[in-house]
């Protein structure tokens, strides 16, 4: 199936969070995929995960944001960045009392985009089998921390199936 319609530039995520896509993957032979994502205050953020081929980067334009890599938490200030390598489990969080304004990017651009797409167009709930279905479309680059692989990878390819029965 080809997708042929425009791509938006600005996407708004059910938990509050609103993404303007700077570059798209699409566009630059996915090399880089990057957004300025407006946070909402008290955002508790992804869960800790990990990515084994893309390099996260995150710049703090205005407010502050928490960023814990690895075991390590870190509170960044406007203009602070932190990257992310490949296979270091990371997450943040906007739990202070005032939205914060950063840019993300990820290089080489992995299934992130398409993820984002797909939280803004599933509603309130996140739809999972969509999820997982990019991650196994992609190779597996994502895994949550505290599932070991040997059991993550079946059920991520599970519910992608799952998802694909759902979809005839």
């Amino acid at each position: 199936m080809s997708d042929a319609r425009p791509l938006a530039s600005v996407l708004r995520l059910p938990t509050g969070e609103t993404v303007t896509i700077r570059a798209s993957g699409r566009d630059n032979g996915g090399a880089r995929f990057e957004v300025d994502a407006l946070l909402p205050p008290r955002l508790s953020g992804p869960p800790r995960h990990r990515h084994l081929a893309q390099t996260e980067t995150f710049t703090v334009l205005e407010g502050r944001l928490r960023v814990v890599v690895g075991r390590n938490a870190r509170e960044l200030g406007a203009g602070d960045t932190v990257t992310v390598p490949p296979h270091v489990v990371h997450a943040f969080s906007n739990p202070f009392d005032e939205a914060a304004r950063v840019r993300m990017s990820e290089t080489p651009a992995g299934p992130l985009e398409e993820q984002f797409r797909a939280l803004a167009a599933g509603g309130r709930m996140p739809p999972l089998g969509e999820l997982a279905a990019i991650n196994v479309r992609h190779g597996l680059p994502f895994a949550l921390q505290g599932i070991p692989d040997l059991l993550q990878r079946p059920a991520w390819r599970l519910l992608a199936r799952l998802h694909s029965y759902r979809g005839r």
